[in-house]
């Protein structure tokens, strides 16, 4: 939860705005020799790091049927629709700092090494060889319409057809059947984001140049976190002038002072 707090006030500082479903695809009929759903066991040493690393969206279980946030950001959501249909689900949030492609092959690549994916190469890499050559294109020429405020698209793996998704679909059954779940995500942080109070910071009492940080003396000698701005710790201490910082955005919390974005540079 301090992360996803943490998290939600460097949108809201970078942002402000809303956080809201950007991009939503539902990929299905994923070739069906590449899993090996069935011979997977849960409690192997691999499976064991992929589930610890994992982040439950704030709303739906992990796993099949259901929602997580992604291992690689955390405001991309994730999730396998069953074994029906070798499908799968992925929401891009507002404020996402890697592509829906970028996490689906990462979500895989934890998931090979759950050994729940074959370790064919030829299978694996011509699979997202037909991803990269027509879905990821199909998506950019979305992306290019301005008009288009959300993308909400289903694609066919195994016949080759990119549509819009129909949320309600007559006679039943639905595309984008997670939807439900990324929107109740989205109401819960942007509820938080309403809730943050304003940071006590005036402008001058951090600096940071050349990739070092330089603090007002009311600040020196209070203990403090650093984050990366998914939210992940990255060290603690207590606060000195002169401190190196990444050479990426980052997130301090200062003890009594509140929370503060930190662009390196």
């Amino acid at each position: 939860m301090k992360k996803v707090s943490i998290l939600l006030f460097v949108l809201a500082t970078i942002l402000w705005a809303e956080i809201d479903i950007e991009i939503a695809i539902q990929i299905d009929n994923l070739p069906e020799e590449i899993f090996e759903i069935y011979n997977m066991d849960e409690k192997n040493g691999d499976c064991a790091i992929y589930n610890g690393k994992r982040t439950k969206s704030d709303f739906g279980a992990c796993g099949y049927d259901g929602l997580c946030a992604a291992i690689l950001d955390i405001d991309v959501l994730f999730g396998w629709t069953g074994v029906s249909n070798n499908g799968l689900e992925i929401y891009t949030l507002t404020g996402a700092t890697h592509s829906w492609r970028e996490v689906l092959e990462d979500e895989f690549n934890h998931f090979r090494q759950c050994k729940g994916i074959i370790a064919n190469d030829s299978t694996y890499n011509s699979m997202f060889a037909e991803i990269d050559s027509f879905l990821v294109p199909e998506i950019d020429k979305y992306l290019q319409n301005e008009s288009q405020k959300r993308i909400m698209l289903v694609y066919n793996y195994a016949m080759g057809s990119v549509r819009p998704a129909e949320i309600a679909i007559p006679g039943g059954g639905c595309d984008l059947c997670f939807i439900g779940m990324a929107s109740d995500t989205v109401k819960a942080r942007n509820t938080a984001i309403s809730s943050i109070a304003p940071a006590k910071y005036k402008l001058e009492t951090i600096r940071v140049q050349n990739h070092r940080l330089t603090a007002s003396p009311k600040l020196l000698g209070r203990e403090f976190t650093l984050f990366d701005v998914n939210g992940h710790e990255l060290r603690r201490g207590t606060l000195q002038n002169n401190m190196p910082l990444p050479a990426y955005p980052t997130v301090i919390k200062i003890q009594g002072f509140g929370t503060r974005l930190l662009n390196s540079r």
